[in-house]
């Protein structure tokens, strides 16, 4: 049997309520050169048995099974077991379009350097509307549909162009800069991003074909809000401040965007403590205009 093109990976942890429309959004595809590796992590509820089910229709489809390791731990699985040219990561409570693949192929052969690629996507909510996310992209960029950016200038600015459902990374990317990091609470995407932009250009579509469910069930962004700085920045001010590399603002700018973007969650949580320490660390004063506003927030929430 010749390698598939394309390997997903499907980590999977109690979300039966979704796991079935996630999976039928991957078989739909019309790109037909890949296979499917759902790794369960120790789910409780019925959600393996699902996946069981549609085994038998669906040829392309594999079951892995480990003990409760956390997510990081089973993408790696399935990036230990994939057999694909590229990788895509797909969250067991997001959605594809149809074309996410044939998207990434194209993305491929215009780009055949870029160390990962990702489309556009946008907040899905459970009454049908759907709500784009806009990184910040440099202005002559704005007109165009395909094209390569750096991703440490990008995501200083504001939103991240690239998250795991929406990602497609080359094989050979993955065995040079290492998989996820495992034992981490939030933030371990990120840090797959980083250490692949230290090395490579990524590259982006602007089609919205991959769809973030914000009404789904056991989402840890929510769950597992941080009090301190995650340790991917914590790392990545490290390397800004001693590895001489020339984007050194932007990747410390980086940090700051994290540090805010945690401030804000405790905020709208109710955790004012932690927010005022976030909102005290200096490199905030990178993003004044961003920073004065959840000052002003704290204030009166």
């Amino acid at each position: 049997m010749n390698e598939p093109m394309f390997s997903v990976v499907i980590p999977l942890y109690n979300k039966a309520a979704h796991i079935a429309d996630t999976l039928r959004t991957v078989l739909a595809q019309r790109d037909r050169d890949f296979e499917i590796l759902v790794v369960d992590d120790g789910s409780s509820d019925n959600g393996p048995a699902i996946v069981e089910q549609l085994q038998q229709s669906s040829p392309q489809l594999q079951l892995l099974r480990q003990t409760n390791g956390g997510v990081s731990k089973a993408r790696n699985t399935g990036i230990d077991h994939a057999c694909g040219q590229y990788l895509c990561f797909l969250d067991g409570d997001d959605q594809w379009h149809e074309n996410f693949l044939g998207e990434m192929r194209s993305l491929i052969s215009a780009f055949p350097d870029a160390g990962a690629y990702s489309c556009a996507y946008a907040h899905r909510f459970a009454d049908g509307r759907d709500l784009a996310v806009a990184p910040r992209f440099p202005r002559q960029q704005r007109h165009q549909q395909q094209f390569s950016y750096d991703f440490f200038a990008v995501a200083s600015r504001g939103e991240l162009p690239i998250m795991p459902s929406s990602c497609c990374i080359p094989r050979h990317v993955l065995e040079q800069c290492g998989g996820f990091p495992e034992g981490e609470p939030i933030g371990e995407d990120q840090d797959l991003w980083i250490r692949i932009a230290y090395r490579y250009p990524l590259a982006y579509s602007r089609k919205i074909f991959c769809y973030y469910l914000q009404d789904a069930e056991n989402r840890a962004c929510i769950s597992n809000i941080p009090s301190e700085e995650c340790p991917f920045s914590q790392r990545l001010q490290q390397h800004a401040l001693h590895s001489g590399d020339p984007r050194r603002k932007d990747m410390l700018r980086m940090t700051a965007n994290h540090l805010l973007h945690l401030a804000q969650l405790n905020i709208l949580a109710g955790n004012r403590d932690a927010a005022r320490q976030l909102l005290a660390e200096p490199r905030c004063w990178l993003l004044p205009k961003r920073l004065l506003k959840w000052q002003l927030k704290m204030r009166l929430h």
